[in-house]
């Protein structure tokens, strides 16, 4: 019983699989399946440790069908952070979990390190996630710029540059109908626009029908003129502005 490392060996008992020694006796410390128990019968009899088995093997602490979860939990966090981390406004979410990757990893490695029947179980999974984790949280900073990239372009279609627009002329000719306008940029900035055109039983506002107009690159001052056609089916039409706004956020028209 001297000189003995402390460490889960075959319970001398054999009521479980491993009973936990502290070097200088047995404890009621004990495990089966990767579960620990504390047996409630005692230490049982004082069986001696021979040296040859001072330091167990891992084939003797690592049990069939012991779990890691946090290992596996890791790896799985790692990957979603890293797939979805790039996502606008998702990135956040994705940074929480890439953060978890690398808690339940350090985790999962000390108990993988354990002795017990544990004992190197899942290190390969946490090691992933100890990776991807990190990764994980720069695919987020990625995700984080894309953001307020996006943010601004909003910001900049909602909120255009001061403009005068209006429609000088609506005309048909049988179904189509033409609809000439002008633009002047009234900002001391030069200026992207998006003008809509609605066309409309005189008297309404109800678009029958809507075209849209890219106006780049306009100068502080400058006046540009316009012209789209549609074929509305209408006895009667008049052509109105519907709206006028900035350029379009990565050239998407997100609507009204």
């Amino acid at each position: 019983m001297n000189d003995v490392q402390a460490g889960w060996y075959p319970d001398p008992a054999s009521r479980f699989e491993l009973r936990y020694h502290n070097g200088v006796a047995w404890t009621a410390d004990v495990s089966t399946n990767g579960d620990r128990y504390v047996d409630p019968l005692g230490t049982g009899p004082g069986a001696a440790v021979h040296q040859n088995t001072q330091q167990p093997t891992q084939q003797t602490r690592q049990q069939p069908g012991a779990r890691n979860g946090a290992a596996t939990a890791s790896m799985v966090l790692g990957i979603v952070t890293i797939v979805v981390g790039w996502l606008p406004f998702i990135f956040a979410m994705a940074a929480v979990a890439g953060v978890m990757a690398i808690v339940l990893g350090l985790r999962a490695r000390r108990r993988a390190k354990a002795p017990g029947p544990q004992f190197g179980v899942g290190n390969g999974m946490a090691r992933a996630g100890l990776i991807l984790g990190p990764i994980g949280l720069l695919v987020c900073v990625g995700g984080l710029i894309f953001s307020i990239v996006m943010v601004r372009a909003i910001e900049t279609f909602e909120n255009p540059a001061d403009n005068a627009t209006a429609i000088t002329s609506c005309e048909r000719n049988g179904n189509d109908v033409t609809a000439q306008g002008e633009l002047t940029n009234i900002s001391s900035n030069a200026s992207s626009f998006t003008v809509r055109v609605f066309f409309v039983r005189p008297g309404t506002d109800n678009p029958r029908r809507q075209a849209n107009v890219i106006i780049s690159d306009v100068e502080p001052g400058e006046k540009r003129s316009f012209e789209v056609v549609r074929s509305v089916q209408l006895e009667k039409v008049d052509c109105i502005i519907g709206s006028v706004r900035g350029e379009l956020p990565f050239g998407v028209d997100p609507g009204d």
